[in-house]
């Protein structure tokens, strides 16, 4: 072999382990949030929503919102709302966003997901869903206990390999009746790698009590958030295989030198 070819072969073997194929780590964060069946029952009298009457208002709201770094901007959207129900999805290449909060129905929910593959990037997706309704008692005068009730369910599920940088996940629930707290919900967590699924089931009842013909507000507000990031690195099998021929190669040369 001439001293020309080995020069080759190393330029050749240099090259490869500076393009060392890469590993690329799988990373999913999904949080979903959900409030249904939603119900004000007075011991006595009646609810009478107010609705878009003077003095008082009724605002249904969504929002939903993606970031992302190394160029997953292929965003679509779509948001439609009316005086009480609102709905708004959005979604980029590994990352998705909807909020829904439909008062007619008793509905309210954000969803968020981002599942990455194949790149090295970060993404952040957020949902959300708000309801702001007046509304008295009628039927009755003095004090009068209502009983705010919901069916609340919230799950987050994060999943990495052991080549993502992290998966996280937050989710937040108020209810607030006359601008108190009636329930407030919060979870949140962020792990580097391994899996994690975590489920929350509540029945809510909550005795309020309240004055006759005086008017409240009701007020909800439901938040979704997923973050994930990986990183491309190189696999370790690939950079010892080349760095193994590379000192073979090396020591070809050198014990052609000695026998000259």
């Amino acid at each position: 072999m001439t001293r020309k070819s080995l020069g080759a072969c190393v330029l050749l073997l240099g090259l490869l382990l500076g393009t060392a194929s890469s590993a690329y780590a799988d990373t999913i964060a999904i949080t979903t949030v959900n409030l249904s069946n939603l119900q004000l029952v007075p011991t006595s009298g009646s609810i009478m929503f107010l609705g878009p009457t003077s003095g008082s208002r009724t605002t249904a709201s969504a929002a939903a919102s993606n970031t992302a770094t190394n160029g997953l901007f292929e965003e679509s959207s779509n948001f439609s709302q009316s005086p009480t129900r609102a709905e708004a999805v959005t979604a980029i290449t590994f990352a998705s966003a909807a909020g829904v909060s439909d008062f007619p129905n008793s509905l309210f929910s954000a969803t968020t997901n981002v599942m990455l593959s194949g790149c090295t990037c970060t993404a952040e997706t957020e949902a959300l869903a708000a309801l702001h309704e007046s509304f008295m008692i009628v039927g009755g005068s003095g004090t009068v206990n209502v009983t705010l009730s919901a069916l609340f369910q919230s799950i987050q599920t994060l999943a990495t390999d052991e080549l993502s940088l992290f998966a996280a996940s937050q989710d937040d629930l108020v209810m607030q009746v006359g601008g108190v707290d009636a329930f407030f919900f919060h979870s949140g967590f962020s792990i580097p790698s391994g899996s994690v699924n975590f489920e929350t089931q509540r029945q809510i009842s909550e005795i309020i009590a309240l004055q006759f013909d005086q008017q409240y507000t009701l007020d909800i507000f439901i938040r979704a958030n997923s973050r994930a990031a990986q990183n491309e690195i190189p696999e370790p099998a690939t950079v010892f295989l080349l760095a193994s021929g590379l000192g073979f190669t090396a020591g070809f040369v050198r014990k052609r030198r000695l026998k000259r």
